[in-house]
């Protein structure tokens, strides 16, 4: 039996969606557009953030343009390139000037000619001749202005009878107040200064005019180095001939009145003999002498300076290895009993406060004892007298 076939329903009769909602798909999509249009409009109309306007630095002075300004006021000082050491790779770069102080007419003129250049630049000049730069709060440039060593007259001296001691006080120059100290004792303590502290000049004036002697304490490089650092001051035996008395020669002239000279560290320095002559070459054209402290037993400074014809002598006890105020009288009374078998001796010491008390302790016992505290010249002169020269 064959199936009718189905009816299939016609889809005139089914209902459209869009032309029945067409009215509300109309309106939303205008309502969409006016949303769209309404954001729009108000980002355009929104301002645009303020510009980042950088912050107004002062423009830097290059290190050139300071550093013609700076030669160009040396000039003026007529001072000669011989006698102006530069250390530009030291930050701020610093010169040494063998000369006099500069004028005030010559400060104003480099204070006008520095106000010139962008920045602010300050400067000053210390008593002790030490010439500061300062731009933004920190130093730009330094010099130090030291006077040159004066020829210096042949002293009359008058030897004293019986044992005789010199005691040398290194270190000196940090502080006024152990100066002034040392000054108290009636006994004439001899003053060995180090040339790059800040009261060097002021010390040694001081020390002069109280009729102390006054050495240079000539910083030397020593064993171990770089561990063990004299400073960049130092004279270090890498350096040639011309280079160690040049150096030398500036360290001298920052010590005004120095007599002679001993060795700061030195332990390798004076075991070179070659690096030993232009020290001694100096030495010799001045009248100066040299004492070795002795910092190493291989020390050739005896056997360089007698062949300069320097007068030297050697230091017999260091009276502060132990910083104790008894262990340093004993050391004195040891430098007492040295001095009566050998008819002199040299002490050294350095100024802590348990030295200083220490000599202030011992000293008045020692001249009572018959025990001259002499400068260190009036040894040599009797060793010369003994050596029959």
């Amino acid at each position: 039996m064959t199936k009718p076939p189905k009816r299939r329903r016609s889809r005139k009769g089914r209902p459209d969606f869009f032309a029945n909602y067409r009215f509300w798909l109309t309106l939303l999509s205008l309502a969409a557009f006016t949303v769209a249009g309404l954001v729009l409009f108000t980002l355009l109309k929104e301002e645009p953030p303020p510009a980042i306007v950088p912050a107004v630095v002062p423009p830097v002075v290059a290190d050139e343009v300071l550093r013609a300004e700076v030669e160009d006021f040396l000039a003026k000082t007529r001072s000669t390139s011989s006698l102006v050491r530069r250390e530009l790779d030291r930050r701020p770069p610093r010169y040494t000037v063998v000369g006099e102080s500069p004028s005030e007419e010559l400060l104003e003129n480099l204070r006008a000619r520095l106000a010139a250049l962008p920045g602010r630049f300050l400067v000053t000049l210390t008593e002790d001749g030490v010439l500061s730069v300062v731009s933004a709060g920190r130093e730009v440039v330094v010099v130090r202005f030291v006077t040159p060593v004066p020829e210096k007259p042949v002293p009359v001296i008058e030897m004293p009878s019986g044992p005789m001691v010199a005691i040398i006080m290194d270190d000196l120059g940090r502080s006024l107040q152990q100066a002034r100290t040392l000054l108290s004792f009636p006994q004439k303590v001899t003053f060995a200064i180090l040339p790059d502290e800040e009261h060097a000049g002021k010390i040694a004036e001081l020390g002069h005019a109280a009729g102390r002697e006054i050495m240079l304490h000539v910083p030397m490089e020593p064993q171990g180095y770089p561990a063990v650092n004299p400073g960049s001051e130092a004279l270090f035996v890498q350096y040639d001939d011309a280079e160690i008395r040049r150096r030398f020669d500036l360290l001298l002239a920052r010590i005004p009145h120095a007599t002679g000279v001993n060795n700061h560290m030195g332990s390798r320095f004076t075991e070179d003999a070659r690096a030993l002559a232009p020290v001694m070459e100096s030495l010799k054209e001045k009248g100066l002498f040299f004492v070795d402290s002795l910092t190493t037993g291989r020390s050739k400074v005896a056997l360089v300076a007698n062949l300069q014809g320097v007068p030297t002598i050697e230091r017999d006890v260091f009276l502060d290895n132990v910083a104790d105020v008894t262990a340093i009288g004993r050391e004195i009374r040891r430098l007492e009993d040295r001095a009566r078998r050998q008819g002199m001796a040299v002490g050294i010491c350095h100024p802590y406060p348990e030295t200083l008390e220490a000599l202030r302790r011992e000293l008045p016992g020692l001249t009572a004892r018959g025990v001259k505290v002499v400068p260190v010249s009036v040894l040599l002169h009797k060793q010369a007298l003994a050596q029959g020269s």
